[in-house]
């Protein structure tokens, strides 16, 4: 396996987007990553003297699919991913779904399909088998924590995916952006744990008198770096649609908030 890193670094991507080379003979190329020069080249070295058996993408989002149509050109293999993702780019290619399965290097080891929406509809994360490594896309980062913005992100189903990769024990943790996590579990339930201690603090702030997004961020985000702003308040939107799927009350800064 190998991996490399697209020049987009930046506060939401973090050191850049990384694409992984899963295989040595017959491999899988993992999110080709985004459309800037020089991201080609640095794919062929990855790739090297690899056969690319499949162009594969834990999402469709730009800074990490938006090359998935010249990768697939430039190594002659077909795309994988799931229907949202093909969709939400206009290609066409292989659509993957939750247990699906593929090969590597002759099948002496495999890849298994894991659905984990929420980051985004069409997440997808890859579980390397038998070695145990989860290739988590933006579901799990190398540091900090992952962005689930209304309305493409969903915190119901996020935080589902995050118990289902619990579930299935992963002994290494290969982000989109970010170092990897040796610690898989541990880092699995710290996530868990943030999301569900970030709800309870919107929650207090409400139930304080917060009474629209700016007030929600800046008593739940006191120390946010600047430029953070629409982000974090895309994150307080998916929570409180998520108070809203529980039946929980939270007043009305989110319609107040809609353009």
């Amino acid at each position: 396996m190998g991996s490399a890193v697209g020049d987009n670094p930046g506060p939401l991507t973090l050191d850049g987007t990384r694409t992984y080379r899963i295989g040595v003979g017959q491999a899988v190329l993992l999110d080709p990553g985004p459309d800037l020069p020089g991201q080609i080249e640095r794919l062929r070295e990855l790739v090297g003297r690899a056969a690319i058996e499949w162009v594969c993408l834990t999402h469709g989002h730009p800074d990490h699919a938006a090359l998935a149509r010249a990768a697939c050109e430039a190594f002659g293999a077909p795309l994988a991913a799931a229907a949202e993702a093909l969709a939400r780019l206009g290609l066409d290619g292989r659509t993957l779904s939750d247990g699906d399965r593929l090969e590597i290097d002759g099948g002496a080891a495999w890849l298994d399909v894991v659905e984990t929406p929420g980051h985004s509809p069409d997440s997808l994360s890859f579980f390397l088998r038998p070695v145990g490594w989860m290739f988590t896309g933006d579901t799990v980062l190398g540091e900090g924590s992952t962005l689930v913005a209304h309305p493409d992100g969903r915190m119901s189903s996020y935080l589902a995916s995050l118990a289902r990769l619990i579930s299935l024990r992963p002994s290494r943790l290969l982000p989109g952006h970010g170092e990897p996590v040796e610690e898989a579990v541990p880092r699995l339930e710290a996530y868990r744990r943030h999301r569900l201690d970030r709800e309870r603090q919107i929650r207090v702030a409400l139930a304080d008198g917060a009474a629209s997004l700016q007030d929600i961020r800046e008593r739940v985000y006191p120390d946010l770096p600047a430029g953070l702003e629409s982000a974090a308040e895309s994150s307080i939107r998916a929570h409180l649609a998520h108070l809203e799927e529980q039946g929980l009350p939270y007043g009305a800064p989110m319609e107040r908030e809609e353009p």
